[in-house]
């Protein structure tokens, strides 16, 4: 439905185009207003279903990019100066925003509590995109790669139970699956969207690492992680936990047993260009432990900095929680 609302929209809004430029051009602008009021709706329906087929904002602006140069290449062919200087005006602010946003910068905003106490649900986050390559800006190649992301470091990517096409072996590529782990792949996956959602969690483990999660304890290649105790309050316990050189503060619920999503003791090998993933809030997190593995070529970037929490539309945005992730 939404997709036939999309595509009618944007047939409209040339085909109103064409008349405007020609009604500009030829009719010395008679019925250019006519036009223009009658084109206001289309690209607000358009843009609604934009937003209800949820895609990426990425494409979004590589499409208005795109279409700004179109209009200001016709402009320019039809001595139309003012569209002209429109025109091109909006073409380089599109242009330069499509850039930082695709290559540089990307804002997120963390909608659970999967990374708590580190990220808190409603904060904005800014994630470094370079930190690890430069991306296609509308796909998930990689054109050229800087380092790897390192264990113990916070990523942000797709998972593949999100993108509404894929297929369970997607994020289990051998196969090695059980009916639990299909079950709760069948049970996440149904928030999927066509072009998946952004998750952010902690990097714990690479291709060809062993990893067990026993009683609520993570063993990375037979070495069990180093804790230290934070402060306990009421259920809640807060741990820094050390990996490598990296050292972050984890909460786990004591009370908190669910056989059914990880167990007593769980036990994973990583598939060659996979990443196994985990939150920081170890006893509500769903990740690697319950939907799988996240193919390398997924990782969008590197969580930077909060630069905004915004809980609710009835909340004030505040600036107090503003600092650089670790």
């Amino acid at each position: 439905m939404y997709e036939s609302i999309l595509i009618i929209s944007v047939i409209i809004i040339s085909i109103l185009f064409a008349a405007w430029v020609y009604s500009e051009k030829k009719l010395e602008g008679k019925f250019s207003k006519t036009i223009s009021t009658v084109s206001f709706p289309f690209p607000l329906l358009a843009l609604y279903a934009v937003f209800k087929l949820n895609i990426s904002f990425g494409y979004i602006l590589v499409g208005l990019t795109l279409v700004s140069l179109v209009i200001w290449i016709i402009s320019r062919r039809t001595d139309l100066v003012n569209l002209q200087k429109e025109a091109r005006s909006f073409f380089l602010i599109l242009l330069g925003i499509t850039i930082f946003r695709s290559f540089i910068y990307e804002p997120f905003q963390i909608p659970t509590e999967s990374m708590i106490p580190q990220i808190q649900v409603g904060d904005f986050l800014v994630v470094d995109k370079f930190s690890y390559g430069l991306k296609n800006p509308v796909g998930k190649s990689t054109w050229f790669e800087t380092r790897e992301p390192k264990k113990g470091e916070m990523v942000a990517f797709i998972p593949e139970h999100t993108i509404c096409s894929s297929p369970i072996e997607s994020a289990y590529p051998e196969k090695n699956f059980d009916s639990s782990q299909e079950y709760l792949w069948q049970r996440y996956s149904e928030a999927c969207t066509p072009l998946g959602l952004t998750f952010v969690k902690r990097l714990i483990a690479k291709e060809g690492d062993e990893v067990i999660y026993r009683n609520k304890e993570l063993i990375v290649n037979g070495e069990k992680l180093k804790r230290e105790f934070l402060s306990s309050d009421n259920d809640e316990v807060y741990l820094k936990e050390f990996y490598q050189d990296k050292s972050y503060t984890i909460r786990l619920l004591e009370n908190y047993r669910n056989q059914l999503t990880y167990g007593a003791e769980r036990k994973w090998v990583v598939p060659k260009d996979y990443y196994f993933v985990m939150g920081d809030n170890r006893d509500n997190s769903a990740d690697s432990r319950s939907w799988g593995f996240v193919p390398k070529q997924n990782v969008v970037g590197k969580p930077a900095f909060i630069w905004m929490h915004w809980e609710c539309l009835t909340c004030l945005p505040s600036f107090s929680r503003n600092k650089f992730l670790n």
